[in-house]
């Protein structure tokens, strides 16, 4: 099975992968099942983000961290 699984990189300094929605480094073995077998669509990305306090500003996505400092 393949499956495809979109994951937000913030566009800060960190924008290597640092952070991330979902956090893929923090992922519990349950949530990365649920994760990547269930995926996710680029629509239901965008609102998990939002309500995670992820911003897109001028065409980019930050995390909530980033958006505190002042993007």
């Amino acid at each position: 099975m393949i499956r495809k699984l979109y994951v937000m990189l913030c566009d800060n300094e960190h924008g290597t992968g640092d952070v991330t929605l979902p956090d893929v480094c923090n992922l519990d073995s349950q949530t990365v099942i649920h994760t990547f077998v269930d995926g996710n669509t680029p629509r239901e990305l965008r609102t998990a983000a939002k309500a995670a306090g992820w911003r897109r500003v001028n065409g980019g996505d930050y995390c909530p961290a980033c958006m505190e400092s002042g993007v």
